[in-house]
């Protein structure tokens, strides 16, 4: 028994020095943005991460345009073998696939539904759970890490009495699935994003750190969401937790 310990610590310990660096793919929420008071949790997380990361997350996306527009070729057109590959996306995949071209199909099985997109382009648009497994998929088929990881709660979804976050939406039991069915790990950002606004309050929470619209952070709630991320790795004993920084080793540890 004690021999299997010291063969997994060791081969954990292979995957973490084989982590070259981590990218990014997501939405407006996760992507780097010049604005005073709009920013994306992947721009902080970096500031905490002692290994390259790159973000590529792109706004207004959701895993359908995303895939459509070549985006997600381009980044595993990057991958390194050891690279983790973080995919969160959610907050643009809801609607009617038909009018709206982020909008993936309902449901989380193999379903497809062929539409027609203002520019003539016949497209056939799939699941959420299946563009999120065809992105695992291909970063595992290129050597990389994937990190499927659910779309974060925007600054108003909270209960009536303001106490907590509310239910998720199904993109989060989405990504969820997705993740099961690759052998891929989840990262519930969801919930853990949840745990640090419920320590906050909902006077500290929002519009406070969302003054432009109630899904975009400010640079102050960009690092909350993103310490929540640390937070998840930590909690969790994810080998990127053995990869911070000094600033990411001193983000308190909150798992409840």
């Amino acid at each position: 028994m004690v021999k299997q310990y010291l063969l997994l610590g060791a081969a954990l310990l292979a995957q973490t020095a084989s982590c070259l660096k981590i990218l990014m793919a997501g939405d407006s929420t996760m992507a780097q943005n010049s604005l005073a008071t709009k920013q994306g949790w992947g721009t902080p997380f970096a500031e905490y991460m002692n290994v390259t990361v790159v973000n590529l997350a792109r706004g207004g996306r959701s895993a359908r345009s995303y895939t459509r527009e070549g985006l997600f070729a381009s980044l595993v057109a990057q991958i390194t073998p050891g690279d983790y590959v973080i995919i969160e996306f959610g907050h643009n995949d809801g609607g009617n696939p038909s009018t709206y071209d982020t909008a993936s199909v309902y449901g989380s099985d193999n379903s497809t539904k062929t539409v027609t997109l203002s520019d003539g382009t016949v497209e056939v648009v799939q699941t959420f759970v299946t563009y999120e497994k065809n992105m695992a998929n291909d970063v595992l088929a290129a050597g990389g890490v994937p990190i499927l990881s659910s779309q974060t709660p925007n600054g108003d979804s909270w209960n009536d009495a303001k106490t907590e976050i509310s239910y998720p939406p199904r993109f989060v039991g989405y990504a969820e699935i997705a993740a099961s069915q690759t052998g891929s790990v989840f990262m519930n950002h969801w919930s853990w994003v949840a745990i640090a606004y419920g320590h906050l309050g909902y006077d500290n929470v929002y519009p406070k750190l969302f003054p432009g619209d109630h899904t975009h952070t400010n640079p102050e709630g960009a690092d909350v969401v993103a310490r929540a991320f640390v937070n998840g790795l930590r909690c969790t004993n994810h080998p990127l937790a053995g990869m911070l920084t000094a600033a990411g080793e001193e983000i308190p540890m909150v798992c409840s």
